[in-house]
């Protein structure tokens, strides 16, 4: 889609926060501070840090466990149309940490109605970019994911 037309750029809604279920995948659980606080996982020897969401209150998931999980990814919306499918020239698939949750995403719309964006490690979907247009497809886009977390399935 070399051509934005302006009609996409309507159609288009910014992020907002949402959360959204991504594939089930194993991981290798590492640490966690505990419910709803950080943990370091490990998927295919590369270690996240991730909202724990699937530790009870009074019974953390203990070290090493093998989890079978799905990520969940809260957005706060502050990108534009321009920013989203412009800030991923070089087509790159993965997530890049900002700190402690928050990555910056990269990957490229595999699929509208819903949208499902590739990331390289996980596949995200549902309301990342909202459009029903199919020329979209194909497209590499960028985003901010404030909070990466994992529940278990």
């Amino acid at each position: 889609m070399s051509e934005k037309p302006v009609l996409l750029k309507h159609m288009l809604s910014s992020l907002v926060n949402f959360k959204c279920y991504v594939q089930k995948m194993k991981i290798k659980f590492i640490k966690t501070e505990g419910m709803a606080l950080q943990a370091k996982i490990e998927i295919n020897g590369k270690k996240f840090t991730v909202m724990d969401e699937i530790s009870l209150q009074d019974k953390a998931v203990k070290p090493n466990s093998i989890c079978e999980v799905e990520f969940t990814t809260m957005c706060i919306g502050n990108e534009s149309w321009e920013e989203i499918f412009n800030g991923n020239p070089e087509k790159k698939k993965y997530l890049e940490q900002i700190e402690g949750w928050k990555y910056k995403a990269f990957g490229e719309i595999i699929q509208v109605d819903p949208v499902i964006i590739d990331c390289g490690i996980i596949k995200i979907k549902d309301d990342v970019v909202n459009t029903h247009d199919k020329r979209c497809v194909g497209e590499f886009v960028s985003f901010e994911i404030s909070r990466l977390g994992i529940i278990e399935k």
